[in-house]
């Protein structure tokens, strides 16, 4: 008779150390391993771990990662590309798969999902794509609104469920919250005693939540969507702006940034500050004042920081570095790039 050999475990390291393993590899790699074993599949679908890979990506080198495309043409994501900016300060295009047919608007995008749509004024069907899986889901707008109506459409996560939500902001009336985890949109919102006008798009997704730059008659507000309750609230601006000052909004380092112009002496200079981390976190710090900004600011537009220089868009289809200890403008590779 055979003699009974033990079994032999399946995997031979410990779960932890596949779990530290796993969230250092793209998503690519995550989607195909998720097939290896039920346990695997489990762990890497489990909302904690998803939020832990995000972490991870965002204060890694992919942090210069860009949705941009070549050309004017501001809405067409048929000619968006992923771009990466590389060591060598070139800019590098990465493969995307094709978007769903007749999806070609970009209205939002978070953590390398884009929310897409068919006609920018109408805005009734939505669908919500990964270029780098190429998977897509799609849904439509329940409810009737006056095309000439500003409308705002945000895209961020649902801590609750690990899933995304849509926020659709029809300005002076009210909100609604779709669920894509649940398929299904809430009631509308109205605001209350509060009208807001959202000034200027676009809208910044940091910190677990979407900001908005919005004005309440006669002041300018930065807002947000807090995905944990679903309601719109007011964030505090720093004390040196006043309630008239026109601010702009950027995400540098992962945090949100806001820029005016200096209007102190100095010419055309351009004041940037950046808020501490964390949705509840209302420090701000004085980042860096730019001087001699060849243009003016509604077409200036901080991108990211690449080594200790700031990557800056300017006209729409420039792109500059800036070097904060010469004070100087360096000329990027590519100029016609819009992102």
């Amino acid at each position: 008779m055979a003699a009974k050999h033990p079994k032999r475990s399946t995997s031979f390291l410990p779960l932890k150390i596949i779990e530290t393993i796993l969230l250092n590899l793209p998503v690519e790699s995550l989607l195909r391993f998720k097939t290896v074993s039920k346990s695997w599949n489990t762990m890497i679908s489990d909302p904690a771990f998803v939020e832990n890979h995000l972490h991870r990506s965002k204060t890694s080198s992919s942090r210069n990662l860009l949705l941009g495309k070549l050309g004017f043409s501001h809405y067409n994501s048929e000619d968006y590309s992923l771009v990466k900016i590389d060591k060598d300060r070139k800019l590098q295009t990465l493969q995307l798969s094709e978007c769903p047919p007749g999806s070609n608007v970009v209205l939002s995008y978070c953590d390398g999902v884009l929310l897409l749509t068919n006609d920018r004024q109408t805005c009734m069907d939505f669908v919500l794509w990964n270029p780098s899986t190429g998977t897509h889901a799609t849904f439509r707008f329940p409810y009737e609104v006056n095309p000439r109506s500003q409308k705002i459409y945000g895209l961020c996560h649902d801590p609750r469920t690990g899933g995304f939500k849509v926020v659709v902001v029809v300005c002076l009336n009210y909100f609604t919250v779709y669920s894509c985890k649940n398929n299904s949109w809430t009631r509308k919102k109205e605001f209350g005693d509060t009208s807001f006008l959202v000034v200027y798009d676009p809208h910044i997704f940091v910190d677990g939540v979407f900001y908005l730059l919005s004005m309440d008659p006669g002041r300018y507000l930065i807002t947000y969507f807090d995905p944990v309750d679903d309601e719109i609230k007011i964030l505090r601006k720093p004390e040196v702006f006043s309630d008239h000052l026109m601010i702009y909004m950027a995400d540098l380092r992962g945090r949100l940034s806001v820029y005016c112009n200096a209007n102190d002496g100095r010419g055309n200079a351009i004041r940037i500050w950046i808020k501490g981390e964390g949705v509840g976190n209302n420090y701000w710090e004085e980042l860096i004042t730019i001087e001699n900004v060849p243009t003016y600011i509604w077409f200036f537009k901080p991108l990211c920081f690449v080594e200790n220089k700031i990557l800056i868009q300017l006209y729409s289809r420039r792109l500059v570095l800036y070097n904060p200890s010469e004070k100087t403008f360096e000329k990027f590779d590519i100029e016609r790039y819009t992102v």
